[in-house]
Protein backbone atom coordinates (compact mmCIF):
# COMPACT_ATOMS: atom_id res chain seq x y z
CA UNK A 1 0.00 0.00 0.00
CA UNK A 2 1.46 3.37 -1.06
CA UNK A 3 0.51 6.57 0.82
CA UNK A 4 0.15 9.51 -1.59
CA UNK A 5 -0.22 13.25 -1.17
CA UNK A 6 -1.57 14.82 -4.35
CA UNK A 7 -1.29 18.56 -4.90
CA UNK A 8 -4.02 19.82 -7.21
CA UNK A 9 -5.33 23.08 -8.60
CA UNK A 10 -8.90 24.34 -8.44
CA UNK A 11 -9.39 27.05 -11.05
CA UNK A 12 -12.05 29.01 -12.95
CA UNK A 13 -15.42 27.19 -12.86
CA UNK A 14 -14.14 24.58 -10.39
CA UNK A 15 -13.95 27.28 -7.70
CA UNK A 16 -17.74 27.01 -7.42
CA UNK A 17 -17.56 23.34 -6.40
CA UNK A 18 -18.23 23.02 -2.67
CA UNK A 19 -15.92 20.99 -0.47
CA UNK A 20 -18.48 18.19 -0.12
CA UNK A 21 -19.01 18.03 -3.88
CA UNK A 22 -15.23 18.07 -4.37
CA UNK A 23 -14.95 14.92 -2.27
CA UNK A 24 -17.68 13.25 -4.34
CA UNK A 25 -16.01 14.37 -7.56
CA UNK A 26 -12.68 12.84 -6.53
CA UNK A 27 -14.28 9.57 -5.41
CA UNK A 28 -15.99 9.19 -8.79
CA UNK A 29 -12.81 10.15 -10.63
CA UNK A 30 -10.86 7.39 -8.90
CA UNK A 31 -13.47 4.86 -10.03
CA UNK A 32 -13.52 6.14 -13.62
CA UNK A 33 -9.72 6.22 -13.76
CA UNK A 34 -9.40 2.68 -12.42
CA UNK A 35 -6.98 3.73 -9.67
CA UNK A 36 -7.00 1.08 -6.90
CA UNK A 37 -7.28 3.09 -3.69
CA UNK A 38 -7.68 1.80 -0.16
CA UNK A 39 -11.14 1.63 1.38
CA UNK A 40 -11.84 1.81 5.07
CA UNK A 41 -12.86 -1.40 6.77
CA UNK A 42 -16.02 -2.05 8.73
CA UNK A 43 -19.77 -2.21 8.11
CA UNK A 44 -19.84 0.73 5.66
CA UNK A 45 -16.47 0.88 3.85
CA UNK A 46 -15.70 4.04 1.90
CA UNK A 47 -12.75 5.41 -0.04
CA UNK A 48 -10.04 6.87 2.18
CA UNK A 49 -9.58 10.46 1.04
CA UNK A 50 -8.32 13.20 3.32
CA UNK A 51 -8.19 16.91 2.51
CA UNK A 52 -5.99 18.61 5.15
CA UNK A 53 -7.43 22.10 4.66
CA UNK A 54 -10.79 22.83 3.05
CA UNK A 55 -10.97 25.70 0.57
CA UNK A 56 -13.76 28.27 0.79
CA UNK A 57 -16.34 28.31 -1.99
CA UNK A 58 -15.44 30.82 -4.70
CA UNK A 59 -11.69 30.68 -4.01
CA UNK A 60 -9.19 29.49 -6.58
CA UNK A 61 -6.01 27.65 -5.64
CA UNK A 62 -2.97 25.93 -7.07
CA UNK A 63 -1.82 24.33 -3.82
CA UNK A 64 -4.67 22.13 -2.58
CA UNK A 65 -3.78 18.76 -1.06
CA UNK A 66 -5.47 15.38 -0.98
CA UNK A 67 -4.16 12.26 0.76
CA UNK A 68 -5.04 8.73 -0.36
CA UNK A 69 -3.46 5.28 -0.52
CA UNK A 70 -2.86 3.17 -3.60
CA UNK A 71 -3.89 -0.39 -2.83
CA UNK A 72 -2.45 -2.27 -5.78
CA UNK A 73 0.27 -2.45 -8.42
CA UNK A 74 0.30 1.12 -9.71
CA UNK A 75 2.81 3.95 -9.44
CA UNK A 76 1.93 7.39 -8.16
CA UNK A 77 2.78 8.90 -11.54
CA UNK A 78 0.43 6.56 -13.40
CA UNK A 79 -2.32 7.29 -10.88
CA UNK A 80 -1.90 11.04 -11.45
CA UNK A 81 -2.00 10.66 -15.25
CA UNK A 82 -5.11 8.49 -15.10
CA UNK A 83 -6.87 10.90 -12.76
CA UNK A 84 -6.09 13.96 -14.90
CA UNK A 85 -7.59 12.26 -17.95
CA UNK A 86 -10.99 11.94 -16.24
CA UNK A 87 -10.99 15.10 -14.09
CA UNK A 88 -12.36 18.37 -15.54
CA UNK A 89 -9.72 20.75 -16.98
CA UNK A 90 -10.24 23.25 -14.15
CA UNK A 91 -9.48 20.56 -11.55
CA UNK A 92 -6.11 18.92 -12.20
CA UNK A 93 -3.44 17.19 -10.11
CA UNK A 94 -0.07 18.96 -10.38
CA UNK A 95 2.22 16.57 -8.53
CA UNK A 96 2.23 13.50 -6.28
CA UNK A 97 4.60 12.42 -3.54
CA UNK A 98 4.68 10.46 -0.31
CA UNK A 99 3.43 12.58 2.62
CA UNK A 100 6.16 14.06 4.78
CA UNK A 101 4.33 16.43 7.12
CA UNK A 102 1.23 15.64 9.19
CA UNK A 103 -1.91 17.68 8.58
CA UNK A 104 -1.62 18.96 12.16
CA UNK A 105 1.60 20.75 11.06
CA UNK A 106 -0.43 23.26 9.03
CA UNK A 107 -0.31 26.69 10.68
CA UNK A 108 -0.86 29.35 7.99
CA UNK A 109 -2.25 29.92 4.52
CA UNK A 110 -1.38 32.71 2.08
CA UNK A 111 -4.01 34.40 -0.06
CA UNK A 112 -4.11 36.92 -2.88
CA UNK A 113 -7.31 38.97 -3.06
CA UNK A 114 -8.00 41.39 -5.89
CA UNK A 115 -10.77 43.95 -5.52
CA UNK A 116 -11.86 45.69 -8.71
CA UNK A 117 -13.34 49.15 -8.95
CA UNK A 118 -16.93 49.08 -10.23
CA UNK A 119 -16.18 51.43 -13.13
CA UNK A 120 -13.66 53.98 -14.37
CA UNK A 121 -15.24 56.76 -12.28
CA UNK A 122 -13.82 55.20 -9.12
CA UNK A 123 -10.08 55.92 -8.89
CA UNK A 124 -7.96 53.05 -7.63
CA UNK A 125 -5.96 55.51 -5.50
CA UNK A 126 -9.12 56.39 -3.55
CA UNK A 127 -9.80 52.69 -2.92
CA UNK A 128 -6.24 52.24 -1.69
CA UNK A 129 -6.56 55.26 0.63
CA UNK A 130 -9.76 53.81 2.08
CA UNK A 131 -7.98 50.48 2.68
CA UNK A 132 -5.02 52.18 4.36
CA UNK A 133 -7.38 54.06 6.70
CA UNK A 134 -9.34 50.89 7.41
CA UNK A 135 -6.34 48.73 8.25
CA UNK A 136 -4.78 51.52 10.34
CA UNK A 137 -7.48 51.04 12.99
CA UNK A 138 -6.16 49.69 16.30
CA UNK A 139 -8.52 46.73 16.03
CA UNK A 140 -11.10 45.34 13.61
CA UNK A 141 -13.78 43.41 15.46
CA UNK A 142 -15.94 40.93 13.52
CA UNK A 143 -18.33 38.12 14.34
CA UNK A 144 -16.81 34.68 13.72
CA UNK A 145 -18.73 31.42 13.72
CA UNK A 146 -17.46 28.84 16.19
CA UNK A 147 -18.54 25.35 17.19
CA UNK A 148 -20.40 26.90 20.12
CA UNK A 149 -22.06 29.69 18.16
CA UNK A 150 -20.46 33.05 17.37
CA UNK A 151 -17.68 35.05 18.97
CA UNK A 152 -16.28 38.52 18.45
CA UNK A 153 -12.65 38.44 17.31
CA UNK A 154 -10.07 41.03 16.32
CA UNK A 155 -9.34 39.94 12.77
CA UNK A 156 -6.60 42.54 12.38
CA UNK A 157 -4.56 40.90 15.14
CA UNK A 158 -4.83 37.54 13.37
CA UNK A 159 -4.09 38.68 9.81
CA UNK A 160 -0.63 39.40 8.45
CA UNK A 161 -0.72 41.95 5.62
CA UNK A 162 2.10 40.83 3.35
CA UNK A 163 1.50 43.56 0.75
CA UNK A 164 -1.08 45.96 -0.67
CA UNK A 165 -0.70 46.95 -4.30
CA UNK A 166 -2.62 49.63 -6.19
CA UNK A 167 -3.62 48.40 -9.64
CA UNK A 168 -4.86 50.40 -12.61
CA UNK A 169 -8.48 49.58 -11.76
CA UNK A 170 -8.38 48.04 -8.33
CA UNK A 171 -6.46 46.85 -5.29
CA UNK A 172 -4.49 43.63 -4.72
CA UNK A 173 -3.92 42.35 -1.20
CA UNK A 174 -1.64 39.54 -0.10
CA UNK A 175 -2.54 38.11 3.30
CA UNK A 176 -1.28 35.38 5.60
CA UNK A 177 -3.96 33.92 7.84
CA UNK A 178 -3.90 31.34 10.64
CA UNK A 179 -5.00 27.95 9.30
CA UNK A 180 -5.18 24.38 10.47
CA UNK A 181 -6.68 22.42 13.32
CA UNK A 182 -5.81 24.86 16.13
CA UNK A 183 -6.94 28.19 14.63
CA UNK A 184 -8.48 28.76 11.22
CA UNK A 185 -9.39 32.28 10.07
CA UNK A 186 -11.02 32.91 6.70
CA UNK A 187 -9.65 36.00 4.91
CA UNK A 188 -13.20 36.90 3.91
CA UNK A 189 -13.73 38.04 7.50
CA UNK A 190 -11.31 40.88 6.80
CA UNK A 191 -12.45 41.69 3.26
CA UNK A 192 -16.14 41.58 4.24
CA UNK A 193 -15.42 44.01 7.07
CA UNK A 194 -13.61 46.30 4.62
CA UNK A 195 -16.48 46.22 2.13
CA UNK A 196 -18.97 46.96 4.92
CA UNK A 197 -16.81 49.90 6.00
CA UNK A 198 -16.71 51.17 2.42
CA UNK A 199 -20.48 51.01 2.07
CA UNK A 200 -20.93 52.97 5.28
CA UNK A 201 -18.17 55.56 5.06
CA UNK A 202 -17.44 55.80 1.31
CA UNK A 203 -20.58 54.84 -0.63
CA UNK A 204 -19.17 56.60 -3.68
CA UNK A 205 -16.37 54.00 -3.88
CA UNK A 206 -18.39 51.26 -5.50
CA UNK A 207 -16.49 48.03 -6.02
CA UNK A 208 -16.88 45.19 -8.46
CA UNK A 209 -15.80 41.58 -8.31
CA UNK A 210 -13.53 40.27 -5.55
CA UNK A 211 -11.18 37.57 -6.89
CA UNK A 212 -9.60 35.34 -4.26
CA UNK A 213 -6.86 32.72 -4.51
CA UNK A 214 -5.06 30.59 -1.96
CA UNK A 215 -1.40 30.64 -2.96
CA UNK A 216 0.31 28.59 -0.23
CA UNK A 217 -0.35 26.25 2.70
CA UNK A 218 2.42 26.61 5.25
CA UNK A 219 3.73 24.96 8.39
CA UNK A 220 4.64 26.91 11.52
CA UNK A 221 8.24 27.36 10.37
CA UNK A 222 7.07 28.94 7.08
CA UNK A 223 7.90 25.96 4.87
CA UNK A 224 5.32 24.62 2.39
CA UNK A 225 3.10 21.89 3.79
CA UNK A 226 3.12 19.76 0.64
Amino acid sequence: MIPVRATFEKRRRAKYISHLDLMRCMQRAFKRAGVPIWYTEGFNPHAYLMFPLALSLGYESGCECMDFRIDGEMTMQEAMERMNRVLPPDLQICRVAEPVRKHTDIAFADYTLTLDCADDTVPAEALRAAWDAFIAQPEILVEKKTKRGTAEVDVKAQAQILSAETLEHGLRLRLRMPAGTAVNVNPSLLTDAFLASLAQQHPELRTGMLRAERTAILCADGTPFA
